[in-house]
């Protein structure tokens, strides 16, 4: 298999959502980089980028081997390293000359983790602080971690993990600023991922019927140039220690079940357990931290004595899915297509 050609240095779209300066030709890390999140960052960095390495580590043998087979992988600067966030060992190794790390790795299904709690943490959190030592231990100057809106006021181990993996992250940018800067980017549900609910409606509506917990249920949307944007952006303009926000389009899951397939039965099931009615992106705590930028909010880990980036918000803001406009069947169908997905 012949790997594609990398955008030639006059290409139109090249260096459309370049690395800073300080990290221009560098060697990039993406934990859990076979995942949905993961292969969106790798076709950004070898299409978009002058990275002149993009480490994919990930524990899944099978999703490797599925990568590498992925014609629209170039396999001349896209490397596989199986390993799992729990080694630290092998954190190490596979971050050595690394200059930015992207931690995505994570066990994110929310009925999984409450019935294996501490697989989650071990996971979850205790991961997470393998990969700050190993970043730290290596001189890595970035590293910037995925989150969730469930880390948010969490109600369920999945989020109380990401609640605890943000608190880490964020007191390791404080202790070791000099060293390593930490950020993190949360946001709502990725379209499409592997696992989520839309696949899983797709799938069922084949079979003419879908589940749903709670039709009036409501969950935030970013699609995977949303999510880049949100990762390139908190890159560029971070100053360490933040969490960017990216503002995205919220959607009752019984306009959602119609979007894919207006034919199809409803069948309502019931919350399951540590499921939330509607999601939250920010909590009332970070408001005084929270500088509200249009298409994002930026949350610093300590009060801005000075901010020129955006503006200020009210004590009781707070970014929710049911109390943000809700798409219609036809405009969620838009962004399904948008996206390549239908029913």
């Amino acid at each position: 298999m012949s790997a594609p050609t990398s955008p030639t240095p006059d290409s139109k779209d090249k260096n459309a959502r370049p690395l800073p300066e300080k990290l221009c030709g560098k060697r990039i890390l993406i934990t859990g980089g076979t995942g949905t999140t993961g292969q969106h960052l790798i076709q950004w960095l070898q299409s978009e980028t002058d990275a002149e390495e993009i480490i994919v580590y990930s524990r899944d043998e099978q999703k490797h081997h599925d990568l590498q087979l992925n014609n629209g992988i170039d396999l001349s600067r896209v490397r596989s390293f199986i390993g799992d966030v729990r080694d630290i060992d092998q954190l190490k190794v596979a971050m050595s000359g690394v200059s930015l790390v992207f931690h995505t790795a994570a066990m994110k299904h929310v009925h999984l983790a409450e019935e294996h709690p501490i697989e989650a943490h071990k996971t979850n959190v205790l991961g997470t602080r393998n990969v700050i030592e190993a970043a730290i231990d290596c001189k890595v100057n970035r590293v910037i971690s995925s989150s969730t809106d469930k880390a948010v006021d969490p109600i369920n181990v999945y989020g109380n993990t990401k609640f605890m993996m943000e608190l880490e992250l964020m007191g390791a940018d404080r202790e070791n600023k000099d060293v390593t800067r930490f950020d993190i980017v949360r946001h709502g549900n990725l379209i499409g991922s592997r696992g989520s609910v839309i696949p899983l409606f797709i799938q069922q509506a084949k079979a003419g019927c879908m589940t749903l917990t709670y039709p009036a249920m409501t969950r935030f949307w970013i699609g995977k140039e949303e999510l880049i944007d949100s990762f390139h952006r908190c890159l560029m303009e971070s100053e360490g220690g933040e969490i960017h926000v990216p503002r995205s389009p919220a959607c009752r899951i019984d306009v959602l079940a119609t979007a894919i397939d207006a034919e199809a039965d409803q069948e309502v099931l019931g919350i399951r357990a540590g499921e939330k009615k509607h999601e939250v992106l920010t909590s009332l705590h970070e408001s005084s931290r929270l500088r509200d930028c249009g298409t994002h909010l930026v949350i610093r880990r300590e009060p801005a004595v000075k901010d020129e980036r955006g503006t200020a918000v009210e004590d009781d803001f707070q970014l929710r899915s049911d109390l943000e406009p809700q798409l219609e069947i036809a405009q969620m169908q838009l962004l399904l297509q948008s996206e390549g997905l239908s029913g």
